[in-house]
């Protein structure tokens, strides 16, 4: 006979498994919201462009490019 103790633990355990997957399915839906995201932009303002824009950013670094663009966009 499973005691009161034991049933409570295997619960326990069930209920972090689940929490679990659940971290990781909101994980996975967070990745595809962004990467949806991305798509939608890049489709906007073109390929080559984005590509220019990133390259651009990562020379001046992404923080002092994300600034700039925001003071030009008031």
């Amino acid at each position: 006979m499973v005691s009161k103790l034991e049933r409570e633990r295997s619960a326990l355990a069930a209920a972090e498994k689940d929490l679990e997957e659940r971290r990781q399915k909101l994980a996975e839906l967070e990745r595809e919201e962004a990467e949806r995201e991305l798509n939608r932009l890049i489709k906007k303002v073109g390929q080559d462009t984005a590509i220019a824009l990133l390259e651009l950013a990562v020379k001046v670094k992404p923080k002092v490019a994300i600034s700039a663009l925001e003071k030009l966009g008031g």
